[in-house]
């Protein structure tokens, strides 16, 4: 049995022996480095990847600690999705990962301007997900929903907020509305266009049985031809299916959620037609919430190798769920959402407040007009 006696061990200072005032500055220096030195980038450490059945594949990044959520983004073509780590490091023994399996093909791993992306090449566009597991950070690509369990929706009991009631109302101009009373303010709606339908989710609530229906509302008069409410997993969906042209906004007051269709005259039909802008970017697909605006238009620069100058006056968040549109079509929707404006000369973009451009441009414009009229007279 070995007994230990205890011992007082010197303080770890190495400037503690140093007397006087010397001692005093010392000790307050090595107070403002120790802090510093104590903390450790967190950093990326192994790449591991998996097949799973039904041409899946997981995909894990471990990393020295625990991190936010990352930043992702899917583009076609290329088919490949990113992932942004802010302020971690890549301490990978090398950049690229081949993979050949399922729809993925490799993985490369690239650290620059403070923050690590992981792009992961595919074969072919396919969903994705991500999650947070301690220190890793699981990909799983190719993700097929669990089957349904084989019970009748009418059996099923409704387990959360549900959605309160689905109607529709015609307006005075032949407008049609269709009116959603979501379980909550804070409920969270996505708004698709696919074709001649447009699909509202209302995320993470259930619809109870008597508002599994389709209405028929042709006799109305209105673009809208039907309206369908169904279940969606762990989500809401209402179809609206349209028939005629129109155009159409999505709104929101306190707990109603109101998508208004109006039909367009002959004249805005050939108006719309003059000026419908063709987008032609590669595609791309956007996921965030709350994201400074000045962060997503360095990530199209990034993503279109254009160069992109931003006006001081930039300011702000937006949320953005945008899913396989072109990027210069993105890059507008951005813009017009915040009030902005831009100029692109060459392969460079300014961005700023449309106010801020308009008065620089009438600036130059007198500048010019004054320089013409200074000028010395010519007669021939």
């Amino acid at each position: 049995m070995h007994t230990f006696k205890p011992t007082s061990f010197p303080c770890p200072n190495p400037l503690a022996a140093v007397p006087g005032a010397a001692r005093i500055l010392g000790l307050l220096l090595w107070l403002l480095i120790w802090p510093a030195a104590g903390r450790a980038a967190v950093a990326l450490q192994d790449v591991e990847f998996a097949a799973l059945p039904g041409d899946q594949v997981q995909i894990d990044l471990i990393l020295s600690g625990p991190v936010p959520a990352p930043r992702d983004f899917s583009s076609d073509p290329p088919p490949r999705i990113s992932l942004d780590f802010d302020g971690v490091t890549s301490a990978l023994a090398q950049k690229s990962f081949p993979v050949s399996t399922g729809p993925v093909q490799s993985i490369v791993a690239l650290e620059a301007s403070g923050r690590t992306r992981v792009v992961v090449n595919l074969s072919t566009p396919v969903p994705y997900r991500t999650r947070l597991q301690g220190n890793r950070v699981i990909l799983v690509i190719n993700e097929t929903a669990p089957p349904a369990a084989a019970v009748s929706p009418v059996a099923q009991t409704p387990s959360g907020p549900g959605v309160e009631e689905i109607d529709f109302r015609r307006g005075a101009n032949g407008e049609g509305r269709v009116l959603i009373t979501l379980p909550s303010a804070d409920s969270r709606v996505t708004v698709t266009e696919k074709g001649d339908h447009i699909l509202v989710e209302i995320l993470d609530s259930v619809l109870p049985t008597r508002l599994m229906r389709r209405l028929d509302v042709t006799d109305f008069a209105t673009p809208v031809v039907a309206v369908e409410s169904v279940p969606k997993g762990a989500d809401v969906q209402v179809d609206i299916e349209t028939g005629s042209e129109y155009e159409y906004l999505a709104y929101q007051a306190d707990r109603l959620f109101t998508v208004e269709f109006r039909p367009l005259t002959t004249a805005e039909k050939e108006r719309l037609q003059r000026e419908k802008v063709v987008y032609s970017g590669d595609r791309l697909s956007l996921n965030f919430q709350n994201i400074e605006v000045r962060a997503i238009l360095q990530l199209l620069a990034d993503f279109t190798n254009l160069n992109l100058v931003v006006s001081d006056t930039v300011r702000g968040n937006i949320t953005l769920r945008l899913k396989n549109v072109p990027w210069d079509q993105a890059l507008d929707i951005i813009l017009k959402t915040k009030g902005l404006s831009m100029r692109q000369t060459g392969n460079v973009i300014m961005v700023a407040p449309t106010q801020e451009i308009t008065a620089q441009e009438r600036l130059e414009l007198e500048s010019k007009q004054q320089i013409e009229e200074l000028a010395p007279l010519h007669s021939e």
